[in-house]
């Protein structure tokens, strides 16, 4: 900190930018005994030059009337509004002239942020597909999210002054902006992951066992809840995608495919290797749909495997191209699909 800054800060010369840089650094540092040593000799030359000096003595009855200001404010914006006091840092007290030297300039806010490190809770926002839906939402910070079918986002917006949360419940990729004051943190279930400027792809559906988080750029931190606490699992790099085993509680980090893992935000819909129950799946995710199958013996069904893709394609067309080439017909009505393997799809 530069200290003819300071020493403006304490005769009261700092311009309200240069009182927030203050202000973050009090609250960042811990101070040594000549600094210490030093505020006090600046408090002692601001108290002598100003002019209300009853006020200014009295600094708990001042800072008493910070901390009353605040909760007022909290209460106007609701229960979801939160503070976060720093009571047990060494700062406290100079925070506390702080707010003695900035009351009489009308600077008061400035203290409740940087002390309470909270701005008025943003709205909780919540954003969600519809099966066979895909949806972009843009986030206020810049960042993109893109949501898979069936899929849920929840956020504040704006959101809070020093992090960027939002909880996941499907499939989403997410295109980050860079902000170092501010991580950007993702919960999917048990498993948190924490990025900068980066995009990645989180998949975790609460009737499947497995959660997977797949990096596409940049990186990213992952951790899990354990009781309260958070353990870290791993740091991925590009081309690293994280499995987290929900009933083992076991995790493993291996490379992915990013034709098979990321081209469904792109509108590509991607088999490879695919059994039966697969592709049922990403049908039913994909076009909202319920799909039955009759007709396929038990031993025809553990040979089955499909490789393919399509873009942008509508559900007629994809189950025509797999019924060509699997050999079963199909018959579509509302939302409901039937495959059916004992009458093969006529040769056109």
């Amino acid at each position: 900190m530069n200290q003819h800054l300071l020493d403006k800060f304490y005769q009261g010369e700092c311009t309200p930018e240069e009182v927030k840089e203050v202000l973050a650094w009090f609250k960042s540092q811990e101070p040594s005994q000549e600094q210490e040593q030093h505020l006090a000799q600046e408090w002692e030359k601001a108290e002598q030059n100003k002019v209300e000096v009853d006020s200014l003595l009295d600094v708990d009855k001042t800072w008493r009337s910070v901390e009353a200001s605040i909760l007022s404010e909290t209460e106007s914006v609701g229960d979801e509004a939160r503070v976060l006091p720093l009571r047990g840092t060494p700062w406290v007290k100079w925070m506390k002239v702080a707010a003695s030297v900035l009351l009489p300039l009308g600077l008061l806010g400035l203290v409740a942020l940087w002390y309470f490190n909270t701005t008025p809770a943003g709205k909780l926002m919540t954003m969600q597909t519809a099966p066979g839906e895909r949806k972009t939402v843009q986030l206020e910070d810049g960042s993109t999210i893109i949501l898979q079918s069936g899929s849920q986002v929840t956020y504040r917006q704006p959101f809070a002054a020093d992090r960027r949360d939002i909880t996941l419940e499907g499939e989403a990729f997410f295109q980050v902006a860079k902000d170092k004051r501010r991580p950007f943190v993702v919960k999917s279930g048990a498993i948190y992951t924490q990025a900068l400027g980066t995009s990645f792809n989180i998949k975790y559906l609460p009737n499947d066992t497995a959660t997977s988080v797949a990096l596409a750029t940049g990186l990213v931190k992952i951790s899990q809840d354990q009781n309260h606490s958070r353990v870290q699992l791993a740091h991925l790099v590009p081309g690293e995608q994280l499995q987290f085993n929900r009933d083992n509680q076991q995790h493993r980090v291996s490379t992915f495919e990013h034709r098979e893992v990321l081209s469904w935000k792109d509108g590509v819909l991607y088999f490879k290797k695919a059994s039966l129950g697969e592709v049922v799946q990403k049908i039913e995710q994909w076009y909202g749909v319920e799909v039955a199958v009759t007709g396929l013996k038990p031993e025809k069904m553990k040979e089955w495997s499909y490789t393919g893709e399509y873009t942008d394609q509508s559900l007629p067309q994809v189950l025509e191209g797999i019924g060509f080439v699997k050999q079963f017909s199909f018959k579509i009505q509302d939302n409901h699909v039937r495959l059916n393997f004992t009458a093969p799809m006529p040769m056109k």
